[in-house]
């Protein structure tokens, strides 16, 4: 039971975050702090409305505040991904988190959680050599060309876009940390979580004085829509880890950037079907999802 739910939380969570950002990613704001405190309002809304169906929520301050804390670590985290992407483009800017997300998380796994450690031999190699193929697929993906950057932008920019993507890397992939901590059922801790992240939002918005009013009233609905998607990814891939283990489920959750390529060439146009950069891509999503199916099946 537990793999073939671990499974279906692995489509849900590659569906919905390999499509979170996409929405909201020609939006035009003056701060990505905008963006962040809209992302982070649609999170807490989908929290509060899973907590009324779910019904009592029961934690001590303890296990609140761990959460919490967690929820500051992904409004940081955010924002920085947003600056990644609006200053390197989407394909570039995941193609740096992601490998980072990856190598992070089962370093996490291994050093708090003790995962991978009491395994045989051949699984350990079959696990790093799996983790190696992935990142070699996903830079593959990223980096196969034809993605345009929303911000031409100087030099300083796309320092700011490394320093943003660099930073999603290990935020992403720690947030998680402190939830895994608490002991909290994902149910339980999704309202603390997003409680944590709206009021990161909220202090990125203050702190940099970043105006909420967007320009069209359909740009709001774009912004919380890619709050929506990652939330439920956010369901998928905690209630995954619970399952299949912190390391391995963060690893395929990143195999999210399938989505993201397949989109780019099919709906998007980016890069066009057919051309070389799209052939470099497609061959990146089978070696990720080839590695990805390994890496799932094993015991760590």
């Amino acid at each position: 039971m537990n793999a073939s739910s671990g499974i279906l939380y692995a489509i849900i969570t590659v569906l919905a975050w390999g499509l979170w950002i996409a929405p909201s990613q020609t939006v035009p704001l003056k701060g990505q702090q905008t963006r962040t405190f809209y992302v982070t309002l649609a999170v807490l809304l989908m929290a509060i409305v899973g907590a009324l169906v779910q019904g009592s929520v029961s934690f001590t301050a303890a296990q609140f505040w761990l959460p919490f804390f967690g929820g500051i670590i992904w409004a940081v985290s955010g924002w920085s991904a947003f600056i990644g992407t609006s200053n390197l483009g989407m394909a570039k800017a995941f193609g740096i988190w992601a490998p980072l997300n990856i190598i992070v998380s089962i370093v996490w796994g291994m050093i708090l959680f003790g995962e991978f450690l009491s395994t045989g031999a051949l699984n350990l190699t079959l696990a790093a050599l799996s983790v190696v193929v992935i990142v070699a697929g996903i830079l593959l993906i990223v980096f196969a060309g034809g993605e345009v950057s929303t911000d031409s932008g100087g030099a300083t920019n796309k320092v700011a876009g490394y320093l943003g993507a660099l930073g999603a890397g290990v935020g992403f992939a720690s947030y998680f940390v402190p939830i895994r901590i608490s002991q909290l059922s994902m149910w339980v801790a999704m309202l603390p979580l997003a409680a944590g992240m709206f009021a990161g939002g909220c202090l990125l918005v203050l702190l940099s004085r970043s105006p909420l009013k967007l320009e069209a009233p359909s740009h709001y609905a774009r912004v919380m829509a890619t709050g929506i998607l990652w939330g439920v990814g956010n369901y998928g891939a905690l209630l995954m880890m619970e399952r299949i283990g912190t390391g391995k489920g963060f690893t395929i959750a990143q195999l999210c950037v399938v989505v993201n390529a397949l989109a780019g060439i099919f709906w998007f146009k980016n890069p066009p079907p057919g051309s070389k950069a799209a052939w470099k891509t497609l061959t990146g999503v089978i070696i990720a999802t080839a590695a990805g199916a390994v890496l799932g099946n094993l015991n760590s």
